[in-house]
């Protein structure tokens, strides 16, 4: 679904982080169509020229840790390697698209991990003032048992996190 999205004209002034006086602004990203209505809201309703956006990519694809005790062929790990990288290349194209449409710049990392920790932790490096996040809108059980990305920012953050609901 493609929106037309146009940078909002204002926003709160003061906050902290960026280069010029502007804000730090941390935005999660993945494919998720709630991580791109977060990008969009963020970009239509508060973004100013100012602010320095940093776009944070927390792959879900194989790692060491998350291959303990599963037995994978070398073959078998090393092409879901290359497909996580190669989703990755296209995601950060897409959002590299948006930004270009926009004329806004943006730093994009990628970050291994846990997301929750990932964010948290780039949140405090790049001294954001406010990290961006969609929601998957997970059920009850399944947010019981492994946990909510999004619940784990807003409880961990030493920052506000504003949580996008998908439209």
């Amino acid at each position: 679904m493609a929106t037309d999205i146009q940078p909002a004209a204002a926003a709160v002034t003061e906050g902290k982080g960026g280069d010029g006086g502007g804000r730090t602004i941390l935005i999660a990203v993945d494919r998720s169509q709630q991580a791109e209505h977060a990008f969009d809201w963020y970009m239509r309703t508060i973004h100013r020229p100012e602010n320095h956006i940093v776009l944070i990519h927390i792959p879900e694809g194989p790692t060491i840790e998350m291959s303990k005790g599963i037995r994978l062929s070398e073959g078998e790990f090393k092409k879901m390697v290359d497909a996580e990288k190669q989703e990755t290349a296209e995601l950060t194209h897409k959002y590299q698209k948006k930004l270009d449409a926009l004329k806004v710049k943006a730093t994009y990392k990628t970050v291994y991990g846990k997301p929750g920790e990932a964010i948290v932790e780039a949140a405090n490096h790049e001294n954001a003032a406010v990290v961006i996040m969609g929601t998957r809108g997970i059920g009850t059980l399944r947010r019981t048992v492994m946990g909510s990305v999004s619940d784990y920012v807003v409880h961990h953050a030493h920052t506000p996190v504003i949580v996008c609901r998908g439209s």
